[in-house]
């Protein structure tokens, strides 16, 4: 889940923040080298960003992005955070602001390293500058506005021809109101929403007190957020008024209240703008912990942290009725199957299963437990491995397990629960670990249920060479979503076989109608390497003739299954391209079978998939 931060670096944010108070008397004192401007207080937010991440998600690719008019990506995503730290010393400011740039820039930038099927967490860093002339936020709104109401009335136009070819049969009336259905495609400089999921966060330094243009700007952000339609929040610094400032500690509010008297408390202080940056990174980097279970009655289970959270799925039936489904807070393990059954399903999105600690901490006579969070008191049932006990099944259950973990000593649990929590962590058996280990030396995968009819597999996954995780594949809702392995609810054990049944399964056919030499294009190398393959069979022409036509149409064939007719023209252009770089040793037949296969993948009648191009019969091969 990568993120993007945008910081506004225009001449606005070096203004002084107003009625501060400096180091050498009171709001308006002379001492401009504690003056505290609006890009200080965005420079101290970015940092305590990236301290969050390092903290609770070291493994975050951020991006570091200045824009005012003009924009510049300062640091490419990296998960180097003193990087990032490093570049915010170099920052200079410039002149207005434009916001829509930046917003083009921030959606290309994303889509070229992470495509259009990841999400994104957008962070702007700004003092709600609208900007002037053609490139303000009101001029961009109102093209929104513009571009909405075009879509709108294309599907009102093909809607009316659809129903206009059913129920009539003039031809001239259906054409004419057809031709006006054509969706309008936005242009190369406008912004009318990201096209990959993604939320959108404005952190917003300013005083909504006293500060009108502050104030003005806010209303036009939140539109921008509600005409496009984006997921998104405007997070603003909580001011402190007169009643509350009496209650606190007063090392701060105290001496801004001087002259000023309440307008004092409601200015913008470092505290309150750290405050809307604790605020949002809790909101958009919270943790997803749960409990893994596995086993029978006897389970094991331990507390885990999936990452990144997953989002809640929403589906769309026939109707167009949608349904969102919320991953539950407990995995079940129902099963082990091998990676080779598996295969390569399709999945909603992969995270990584991390082992949780949970802290306990004592008070009085008795003792509450709490996770990293902190989050939540001990319940009557108490807690055990990080979730209640609702049920009476469940505590009987956790008095059993507490009665086998018992010490040869004889000690009882309840001593254990109040006395050596410090080391505790370092001994106890992880289920993680336990897991981890026996799917890496089996090669197999751990069938997981996560909610109603939803299921994953859980399996032992190489970042690198020597760094391995246990990963989480997420499939689509519902119990028939892997087709080769049926329902997955009458999955049985090998036990279950009857004598004479071959248990294994997918079920494989003696003779397969289809060729094993398939083409597969998921990562951009893989089509470069196919590229790379014909290419060298032209260089080694005419004794390689047959083996890069051969390639040519296997390329080609794949192109044409999966829609990519720009690659044929992309092949042409580097077919033309080649004819120029080559050697003076190389054969004239190179050359020419080079110009006729450019030639043949421009034509219209080689779409097909069942025409084959042929080599040219020239003297050097002996074709004719």
């Amino acid at each position: 889940m990568p993120t993007i931060i945008a910081l506004d670096v225009s001449l606005s944010m070096s203004r002084p923040i107003p009625n501060q108070t400096t180091g050498t008397g009171g709001p308006g004192s002379s001492g401009s080298e504690n003056v505290l401007t609006y890009h200080q207080l965005a420079i101290q937010g970015v940092n305590y960003i990236l301290d969050y991440l390092s903290k609770h998600a070291r493994l975050e690719f951020v991006s570091l992005i200045i824009y005012s008019s003009l924009y510049e990506v300062l640091v490419d995503f990296t998960r180097d955070y003193d990087t990032i730290r490093q570049a915010l010393h170099k920052i200079e400011h410039y002149d207005k602001t434009s916001l829509e740039n930046v917003l083009v820039a921030v959606n290309n930038a994303f889509k070229t390293h992470w495509g259009s099927q990841n999400y994104c967490q957008i962070i702007f860093i700004t003092d709600c500058g609208v900007g002037m002339g053609p490139s303000s936020l009101k001029n961009t709104i109102i093209n929104i506005q513009t571009y909405k109401a075009a879509c709108v009335a294309a599907a009102a136009a093909a809607t009316a021809a659809a129903a206009a070819a059913d129920g009539s049969s003039k031809v001239a009336t259906i054409g004419s109101t057809g031709s006006g259905a054509v969706v309008p495609q936005p242009s190369e400089n406008q912004w009318v929403g990201f096209s990959y999921p993604s939320k959108l966060s404005f952190m917003c330094l300013g005083s909504l007190a006293t500060d009108s243009a502050f104030r003005c700007g806010t209303k036009l952000y939140q539109q921008l957020l509600d005409v496009s339609g984006q997921k998104g929040q405007l997070f603003i610094p909580r001011m402190k008024m007169k009643h509350e400032s009496s209650e606190s500690a007063g090392d701060e509010a105290s001496p801004n209240v001087g002259d000023d008297g309440e307008d004092g408390l409601r200015q913008l202080t470092r505290a309150s703008s750290l405050e809307a940056f604790e605020t949002m990174c809790d909101t958009n980097y919270r943790q997803f912990e749960a409990t893994l279970r596995c086993g029978g009655y006897f389970r094991l289970e331990d507390p885990i942290t999936v990452w990144p959270a997953p989002l809640p799925y929403t589906a769309r039936d026939l109707l167009g009725a949608e349904t969102t489904k919320l991953m539950s807070r407990r995995l079940e393990v129902c099963g082990f199957l091998r990676m080779a059954d598996i295969g390569s399903p399709m999945s909603v999105s992969r995270h990584l299963v991390l082992p949780r600690s949970i802290t306990t901490s004592s008070s009085g006579g008795g003792s509450s437990e709490q996770t990293e969070g902190g989050k939540g008191p001990s319940t009557n049932g108490g807690l055990k491995n990080g979730h209640g006990h609702s049920s009476a099944e469940e505590r009987l259950e956790a008095d059993i397990k507490a009665f086998y973990a018992k010490s040869d000593a004889g000690e009882h649990h309840a001593h254990d629960d109040h006395h050596g929590l410090d080391g505790a962590d370092v001994n106890k058996e992880s289920v993680c670990v336990l897991l981890h280990g026996a799917l890496k030396v089996e090669n197999m995968a751990a069938l997981v249920l996560l909610g109603d009819s939803w299921y994953g597999f859980i399996y032992s996954y190489a970042d690198g060479k020597k760094k391995w995780n246990l990963m989480l594949n997420v499939l689509p809702p519902g119990n028939d979503v892997v087709p080769w392995l049926g329902d997955l609810r009458y999955l049985g054990t090998l036990e279950d076989a009857f004598p004479g049944e071959n248990p294994s399964f997918p079920i494989k056919a003696d003779k397969r109608s289809y060729s094993q030499t398939i083409v597969v294009w998921i990562r951009q190398a893989s089509l470069q390497s196919d590229i790379q393959k014909v290419l060298r069979h032209a260089k080694k022409l005419p004794e390689k003739t047959q083996h890069f036509y051969k390639e040519l149409n296997r390329i080609r064939r794949a192109a044409l299954s999966l829609g990519f007719v720009e690659l044929l023209e992309g092949l042409a252009n580097i077919f033309e391209r080649e004819i120029s770089t080559l050697p003076l040793s190389a054969s004239p037949d190179c050359s020419m079978q080079l110009t006729h296969a450019a030639m043949e993948l421009r034509k219209t009648n080689n779409r097909d998939l069942k025409s084959i191009i042929h080599a040219l019969p020239t003297q050097y091969n002996q074709l004719g």
